[in-house]
């Protein structure tokens, strides 16, 4: 691949990451708007999509064509680029201290007037550039205290983010602050080449550039998203553990009715809704009617008949983990066969020998395996084996 080759797919590569970052912001503005942390965030972001989007090449022949050949156009790009490493110094802060370093943002204006300054004094130029030789435009002055709070921003950035994620307990806040972190490891290893083409112009730096900040504009999309793939992960797994209780619900509800907290409603994927509820409020009343069914359905079970399934089991090879839900999955097909025949509810001790586990999540896993050792040979075999115990005298 040659150098032009290189700086073509760069270019490329940033202009999908630009539009990744728009993309991005316009998916988590709703949110966004609503939380004044996940804001200063948003808009930090927002300052260094404008700034990205003024870096290329296009866009600037766009707004050439709006205004004429102008230097305020990459200014523009510099000044936010330097509001927006302060803004995302104060999340990264943030994050873990819990308020605002607002001297950040003062340090920032100092640094934007200091740029705009030797901008405006410096001999007439079109365009913000190192050239392969020369004189830098606007000047060297203007570079070296650009590629200095940039570059200072950034490794502090990067460092922030590595220790503050390795403290934290929160996977997505983790994840987050890593691709943070990575993105600006891009954007300072961008000024760093910088740098080093201002002493010492090697052809290579121009055409690696606009590979580096592509892999910023990414990693800085993808940070913002993270909320958006944690639900999006959260909302998946709530689906897929519906799907897995869904088979003993719909026997047990249709064994016991009266537990039923809601209407029926359509088949297919209408079982993942009742009405306008949240998913998370459906899956907590499923595993409501999951558990009063089977409190109702213990009486039709006799503790003779619950010992002699537990006996026929505990011989058996499965894990242990496995051996509670496949005895309650056997009585359950025993108690349903009986209620279903007429016999009448027993009386004395009716305990149900487990439930799950100590709170929702350990008992949500306890159905979800009771539920899939509901399907299998060795249950169904057993229970129609032991069926007689419960049938009416």
């Amino acid at each position: 691949m040659t150098l032009g080759d290189l700086r073509s797919f760069g270019i490329n590569l940033e202009s999908v990451g630009v539009a990744c970052m728009w993309l991005a912001l316009v998916l988590r503005a709703p949110t966004a708007m609503r939380s004044s942390e996940q804001r200063s965030l948003w808009l930090a972001v927002l300052g260094a999509a404008a700034a990205l989007t003024l870096h290329l090449p296009w866009v600037n022949d766009l707004v050439y064509q709006a205004t004429g050949p102008t230097h305020l156009t990459a200014l523009a790009r510099n000044l936010l680029g330097v509001l927006t490493s302060a803004a995302v110094l104060d999340f990264v802060f943030l994050a873990f201290r819990g308020r605002h370093t607002y001297p950040l943002y003062g340090l920032a204006a100092v640094g934007m007037t200091v740029l705009t300054w030797l901008d405006l004094t410096a001999v007439p130029h079109l365009s913000h550039t190192i050239p392969p030789s020369g004189a830098p435009a606007p000047s060297a002055t203007y570079w070296a205290v650009l590629i200095a709070i940039n570059l200072s921003t950034n490794v502090v950035c990067a460092l922030a983010c590595w220790w503050y994620s390795r403290a934290s307990p929160d996977f997505a806040l983790r994840v987050g602050l890593r691709l943070f972190g990575l993105g600006a490891v891009f954007a300072g290893s961008y000024w760093l080449l910088h740098c080093a083409y201002l002493g010492a112009r090697y052809s290579w730096i121009p055409s690696l550039a606009p590979l580096l900040l592509g892999c910023y504009a990414l990693a800085r999309a993808s940070a913002i998203c993270v909320p958006l793939g944690a639900m999006a992960a959260l909302t998946l797994q709530r689906v897929r553990v519906l799907w897995q209780l869904r088979p003993l619900w719909r026997d047990l509800v249709e064994a016991v009715p009266d537990v039923r907290l809601a209407p029926a409603r359509r088949p297919g994927l209408g079982f993942l809704r009742y009405s306008d509820s949240p998913l998370d409020l459906r899956l907590y009343r499923t595993v409501i009617e999951i558990r009063d069914a089977i409190l109702d359905l213990r009486a039709y079970v006799p503790q003779p008949v619950l010992d002699e399934v537990r006996a026929h089991l505990e011989d058996e090879s499965s894990p242990p983990a496995d051996a509670d839900p496949r005895v309650t999955a056997c009585w359950l097909r025993i108690a349903r066969r009986a209620k279903a025949g007429g016999a009448p509810p027993h009386r004395g001790d009716l305990t149900v020998p487990v439930l799950g586990g100590a709170d929702l999540p350990g008992e949500i896993e306890f159905l979800r395996r009771v539920s899939k050792a509901d399907t299998t040979p060795r249950i169904r075999e057993l229970a129609a084996r032991l069926e007689r115990p419960t049938a009416p005298h």
